[in-house]
């Protein structure tokens, strides 16, 4: 897998370290919140991320989980999104928190919040782990991000390609002559 990395772009120690800020902001948002936070993860891609930012979150919390789909096999461009799974939690005037892996063309994260804000959530905030500045539209702005990337193909850290990378512990770009 290393041999498949042409550079690491975020090593895992700045990631934990970015993690742990991330909680300390969610924490400071949702602290007062006496129901609970329900945070929905974007699967697959999220979960790595997500692993490590609940257990830094010090409140009750409810996991609903959905699955979408934009980038099928080998594809390195986003098509349609399709939902896989639909969320079965009942959202409805609760405070929710999307959590997602990456933010590059919005398709994926406007397709989700246009689909949870039809549930009336008492609030509806995102997360991301990644948003390419570049190509992230102007109109889509998380309420948390962890790092700011210029616009490459980045694997690891729960981000994959064709299925494989995701437990490569960095978030490296991925070579261009394996995807191009």
């Amino acid at each position: 897998m290393e041999q498949d990395i042409a550079r690491i772009l975020i090593p895992r120690e700045r990631i934990q370290q970015r993690v742990h800020e991330l909680a300390r902001q969610i924490d400071e948002t949702y602290r007062d919140s006496s129901e609970g936070l329900i945070i929905v993860p974007i699967l697959a891609g999220s979960i790595i991320f997500l692993a490590d930012l609940i257990r830094c979150l010090p409140f009750k919390m409810r996991i609903g989980l959905m699955t979408l789909s934009r980038y099928r096999g080998a594809a390195t461009v986003g098509g349609e999104t399709q939902l896989v799974h639909e969320l079965s939690t009942d959202i409805e005037g609760r405070h929710v928190l999307v959590v997602d892996d990456i933010l590059d063309s919005g398709g994926t994260l406007m397709a989700v919040r246009s689909h949870l804000q039809e549930r009336r959530p008492a609030s509806l905030r995102v997360c991301v782990l990644l948003r390419k500045t570049a190509k992230a539209p102007k109109d889509l702005v998380p309420d948390f991000v962890g790092f700011d990337i210029e616009d490459v193909f980045v694997v690891g850290y729960g981000l994959d390609y064709d299925g494989h990378y995701r437990n490569w512990p960095d978030i490296g770009v991925l070579r261009p002559e394996l995807y191009a």
